[in-house]
């Protein structure tokens, strides 16, 4: 494919089909010239572009994430379509993989940061206007979705070096929760992307492209 055609591809669509790569950020301007996050607009273009790679064959997906947090229902509906990716599908999170962001980033078969991105995790903020019996319903449902986070979290950090040295070699994944939400309700947790590593919630750093080329043969 010729060069001009990869960067219109990139810049119009967010992905190339030929080298299967997506760039998961906002690209639209807004109102007020705020990056909205995650939201819908992102999260139906990303789940189109990733149907269509891997619909067209099951060769290693790249997704480039730099994306502050946002919505809860559209970053799900992103994690649940790449947790059914058939692909083999790699995140490199750039500047930071923040709230909404890092658990999204927790769905990738392979999480890398930039040597100088952070993470960051949290409880997250909600609000609700209704009746006083919709907003107990809405508080349930806020309860199940912090729940559901800690799960996702622990599923993967149960590997990390710290809470290896922290509970022994097999960690279980109730220790790790607990630990977690302990930790969170002090406020929100940032960590380097060193931290990330040692903690579980990435897998590396990438500091070069090479590295890519070495997961994927």
């Amino acid at each position: 494919m010729a060069e001009p055609e990869i960067l219109k591809d990139f810049h119009e669509y967010g992905a190339n089909l030929a080298i299967r790569e997506i760039f998961l950020h906002n690209h639209y301007h807004t109102e007020d010239n705020e990056n909205p996050g995650v939201e819908y607009r992102m999260s139906n273009t990303f789940i189109k572009n990733l149907r269509a790679l891997d619909s067209k064959n099951n060769s290693p997906i790249t997704i480039h994430m730099q994306s502050i947090g946002g919505e809860w229902d559209d970053g799900m509906a992103m994690f649940d379509a790449i947790t059914m990716c058939r692909s083999y599908v790699t995140i490199i999170a750039y500047g930071q993989a923040s709230s909404m962001s890092s658990i999204i980033f927790q769905a990738a078969d392979w999480r890398l940061m930039t040597a100088n991105s952070h993470f960051m995790c949290h409880y997250g903020s909600s609000g609700f206007d209704g009746s006083y019996l919709d907003n107990q319903n809405f508080t349930a449902y806020d309860k199940k979705c912090a729940e559901k986070m800690f799960e996702i979290y622990s599923a993967k950090c149960v590997n990390g070096e710290y809470f290896k040295d922290k509970f022994g070699k097999k960690p279980t994944e109730k220790q790790v929760k607990n630990f977690l939400v302990r930790k969170l309700k002090d406020g929100n947790w940032y960590l380097n992307s060193e931290e990330a590593v040692y903690y579980g919630f990435c897998d590396a750093i990438i500091k070069d492209w090479g590295q890519l080329n070495k997961i994927y043969e």
